[in-house]
């Protein structure tokens, strides 16, 4: 009986031994396996495309961010790096050259997701300065810089940032914050939820904000803000001139301007449910009151409207 009872602690040990190996040889091929797969997806597709002249690039992309910088060579170079996914089976990449414009397009096939795999498309351009642009991307966040052209960049959800750019400028975000600095021309900056914040601007600038604060500064020919939920701030700096007429709006929130001394304007401020503050020289027309405010400053221009419907507004001579 009790040889018995050793031959069968023997096999149970015997069988707990080929077990753990089994175990351990399933663990390593799995390893293995996951390893070998994510170096197979961490991969570039890579094109360099000669131009002659001034180039139009276009990408255009449903899941990636975008960085795009100039460089002094007459070629435009884009590269797309990857991970989690397989080339013409779930990320199909297609480029083209017609002259002198450039299309890359890169769309990922939807697909439920492998639990700690990391999926990921990041695109990188870089092209000659005195070019035009356009980026779209559904979810991903967009990065430009030292670019002189008609630049316009869209993403449905992510952010917007972008520095030393001039001429024709579209920066829209349907879900992120937008934020410029040392750019130059006709703007146009918007986004549906987040904020915008620039600096350093000059020309004409339209920034609209349907739920986020906006901060601005710069010299201004043209400043339309409209904010629909958030502070507004704005610095017009010397030089600034009212060409034609200014409008700051704000849905809910506060709005502080700074004007320079020599601003020449006619004036319409109103709050809904708010104060407004005047520290700045004005030649009133008809009745003040707390909350609304006519007249012209320095003897009048074109017209300067401010207006919020719950908050206050604060005019300032910087």
């Amino acid at each position: 009986m009790n040889r018995e009872k050793l031959a069968s602690a023997d096999m149970t040990v015997m069988y707990d031994r080929k077990t753990k190996c089994r175990f351990a040889a399933i663990v390593a091929l799995v390893a293995g396996a996951t390893a070998l797969a994510g170096a197979a997806n961490a991969e570039d597709y890579s094109k360099t495309f000669s131009v002659s002249t001034r180039p139009t690039v276009h990408i255009a992309t449903n899941d990636g961010s975008v960085h795009v910088t100039s460089g002094d060579s007459a070629q435009v170079e884009i590269s797309v790096s990857y991970d989690g996914y397989r080339l013409d089976k779930t990320l199909h990449i297609e480029s083209s050259q017609h002259g002198d414009q450039i299309e890359l397009t890169a769309h990922v096939q939807s697909l439920i997701l492998s639990f700690g795999q990391t999926r990921r498309v990041q695109i990188e351009v870089r092209m000659p300065k005195d070019a035009d642009l356009q980026v779209d991307t559904r979810y991903g966040s967009v990065t430009a810089s030292s670019l002189s052209g008609a630049i316009s960049l869209h993403t449905r959800d992510g952010t917007l940032t972008a520095d030393h750019l001039s001429g024709t400028i579209d920066l829209r975000s349907g879900y992120g914050d937008v934020t410029v600095a040392s750019i130059a021309g006709d703007i146009h900056l918007a986004t549906g939820d987040g904020k915008i914040s620039g600096d350093d601007l000059d020309g004409r600038c339209d920034a609209n904000s349907h739920d986020g604060r906006i901060r601005l500064a710069g010299r201004f020919d043209v400043l339309l803000v409209k904010s629909g939920s958030g502070d507004v701030d704005a610095r017009a700096l010397p030089g600034s001139k009212l060409n034609s007429p200014w409008t700051i709006r704000a849905g809910y929130g506060s709005v502080n301007v700074a004007l320079p001394g020599a601003t020449a304007a006619d004036v319409d401020l109103s709050s809904d449910y708010g104060r407004v503050r005047l520290d700045i020289p004005v030649a009133v027309d008809g009745i003040v009151d707390k909350s609304k405010v006519r007249g012209k400053i320095n003897g009048g221009g074109q017209a300067l409207t401010i207006h919020t419907g719950d908050g206050s507004i604060h005019l300032i001579q910087d």
